[in-house]
């Protein structure tokens, strides 16, 4: 009944969409998504990034429509995007993960002031649809940001690791041992947010984290 109040459209180029519709994402708009090539990258190929994570899946290079729908998701109020961006990092994480076995999905917290004033963590709006695409449980609340630090976007690279240092907290450690978990972000650029919380469920006894983000700034693909 809700379609027919409103009836779906796609998040980039705003066409409406067939009733039944189950992705908010045109034939045509689908087509022109840079999406990243590679499978499961490993940190050893991505500078600054330290040892705390296993390994990344990113979906998509941060360009062209990508950018310009992350942007209006975060920045704009465009909370509903949520569900056509969790189901492109669901695709991926099914396609190149299927030989690990993941035990928790932990999306990057914000602080509490800040997802006050925008009203949701894009994160951890990713973070539902993939826990629901790949059955497993989204426990984002182990973690928190315990430090209100300047936004990462607005710093130089060299300055975004410290800006990141020690902001955030495990709540419970013992839901975290032994864990394979993977950690869900919008955007990796520096890769520091993500090596922090990394390293404070590796410091807490993960058995092991990757990360999954639904685009990158870094140039992946060949």
């Amino acid at each position: 009944m809700i379609k027919l109040i409103f009836p779906p459209k796609c998040i980039f180029c705003g066409n409406l969409l067939e009733i039944q519709t189950e992705v908010e994402i045109c034939s045509f708009c689908y087509e022109k998504i840079p999406f990243v090539k590679e499978a499961i990258i490993e940190v050893g190929n991505m500078p600054f990034i330290d040892h705390f994570l296993d390994g990344v899946v990113c979906t998509c290079q941060y360009t062209g429509i990508i950018k310009d729908s992350l942007q209006k998701y975060k920045f704009q109020q465009k909370s509903g995007y949520f569900r056509a961006l969790g189901f492109l990092l669901a695709k991926k994480v099914k396609e190149v993960t299927s030989s690990i076995k993941f035990d928790i999905i932990i999306s990057v917290p914000l602080h509490h002031s800040k997802e006050s004033a925008r009203g949701y963590n894009q994160s951890r709006l990713i973070a539902s649809v993939l826990s629901r695409q790949i059955n497993v449980a989204e426990k984002s609340t182990l973690i928190s940001r315990v430090k209100n630090t300047e936004s990462q976007s607005l710093l130089k690279r060299t300055d975004r690791f410290q800006n990141i240092n020690n902001a955030f907290a495990v709540n419970h450690p013992e839901s975290i041992k032994d864990k394979t978990i993977l950690l869900i972000d919008d955007i990796l650029t520096t890769g520091a947010t993500l090596n922090e919380c990394g390293k404070i469920l590796k410091m807490a006894g993960a058995k092991a984290v990757f990360a999954a983000v639904i685009a990158t700034g870094r140039n992946i693909n060949s």
